[in-house]
C-alpha cells in the first residue's frame, strides 16, 4: 500500500491509502496486460452529493442508497420463454443501473456547480474542498489543483453516467443472461477479475500459472458499481470516456453503440466483441424500453 496526500487549490487535505493490487490506472501497462486491467474489479467507497453546493448554488442534493442488499438474482435458468427471460433480466437490473447512474449524475451536477464557482474566481469553502477530495480519491483523478483546467477536464470526463443500454447489453453478454456460474455464485455480471487468493471464484479454464479469480460481490449493485467505476477510471477506457465527452460537448446524450468502441480491451476478441455488443444493443433496444415501461407502469399503479 502507498499513501498520498491530496492538495486541492493549495490546501493539503487528508492523506489516503491507494491499494497496490487491482486498480487499472496503476503501474506501466505492458502488452498482454490490457485484458487483466480491463477486467480488474474495484469496489470503491461511494461519494455522495448531499452537502450544499457553494455560495450562489444552494440546492440540496438527493442522497442515494448505494450497494443495497437487494433481492437475490433470479434463477434465469428456469425460463423457457426467451422474451420473458429478457424482460425480467432487464427489469431486475434497470433500477440498480439507474441508481448508480443517478448517483454519478448528482456528483456531476455538483462538480459542474463548483467548476462554475471557480471560474468566477470565488473562494471554494472547506466543505466543498473536502468533498472534492473524496471525488478525487474515488475517481483516481491525477490532477489535484482545482484552479487547473486539466483537473476539470479529467474530472468531468470521469464523473458521468454510463448509458443503460450499454450496461445491460454487456451484462447479458458477460453473464449469459444471468445464468453463468459467476453471476449465480458471485453476483458478478461483468466478468470482473480480482487478484488476491480467495477474493472470488477460480475459473475452471484458468490457464496454468495464472492467479486471477473472478470477483465475488456481496450484491448485484456492488457488481454494477464496480463495473461503472472501471469504465470511468481505467486507462483502457480512455477512448470510451472521450466519446462520451464529445457527445456532451455537442449537447447530446452519449450513444451506447458509439461508446462500445471504447470497450475493445474488455475482451480478447477485440473488434468482434464490439460488433457483438453493438448488435445486442440494437436488437434488444425495444425489449429494454418495454422493461422500463413495465417498471414505470408498476410504480404508478
Amino acid at each position: 500500500m502507498r499513501r498520498m496526500a491530496i492538495c486541492v487549490a493549495g490546501a493539503v487535505l487528508l492523506a489516503f491509502t491507494i491499494p497496490d493490487s487491482i486498480h487499472a490506472d496503476q503501474g506501466v501497462l505492458t502488452q498482454g496486460q490490457g485484458l487483466r486491467w480491463a477486467r480488474s474489479a474495484v469496489t470503491p467507497f461511494k461519494t455522495v452529493a448531499v452537502e450544499r453546493s457553494p455560495g450562489m448554488y444552494q440546492g440540496q442534493y438527493r442522497q442515494m442508497s448505494f450497494g443495497r442488499r437487494e433481492a437475490a438474482l433470479p434463477d434465469f435458468n428456469e425460463y423457457q420463454d426467451v422474451q420473458a427471460k429478457k424482460l425480467d433480466f432487464f427489469g431486475f437490473l434497470l433500477p440498480l443501473v439507474d441508481e448508480e447512474n443517478e448517483r454519478l449524475l448528482d456528483l456531476r451536477t455538483r462538480l459542474n456547480n463548483i467548476y462554475e464557482y471557480v471560474r468566477w474566481d470565488r473562494v471554494v469553502g472547506h466543505e466543498d474542498r473536502l468533498w472534492l477530495h473524496d471525488v478525487i480519491e474515488e475517481f483516481r483523478i491525477p490532477e489535484t489543483d482545482i484552479e487547473s483546467e486539466e483537473f476539470w477536464k479529467v474530472a468531468l470526463r470521469r464523473v458521468d453516467a454510463v448509458p443503460d443500454h450499454l450496461v445491460l447489453a454487456q451484462a447479458a453478454n458477460e453473464s449469459a443472461w444471468g445464468t453463468s456460474r459467476f453471476a449465480r455464485e458471485g453476483n458478478n455480471l461483468f466478468g470482473q477479475w480480482c487478484f488476491r487468493q480467495g477474493c472470488g471464484l477460480v475459473p475452471n479454464d484458468r490457464p496454468e500459472g495464472e492467479s486471477y479469480e473472478v470477483a465475488r460481490f456481496g450484491s448485484v449493485s456492488e457488481s454494477i458499481g464496480s463495473y461503472m467505476h472501471n469504465l470511468n477510471t481505467g486507462r483502457t477506457y480512455k477512448e470510451l470516456r472521450e466519446i462520451r465527452a464529445e457527445a456532451r460537448s455537442q449537447g447530446n446524450e452519449p450513444d451506447p453503440t458509439e461508446m462500445a468502441a471504447g470497450l475493445k480491451s474488455y475482451s480478447e476478441r477485440g473488434d468482434d466483441y464490439i460488433l457483438e455488443l453493438r448488435s445486442m444493443i440494437r436488437y434488444n433496444a425495444t425489449v429494454i424500453e418495454e422493461a422500463r415501461n413495465q417498471l414505470e407502469d408498476g410504480a404508478s399503479s
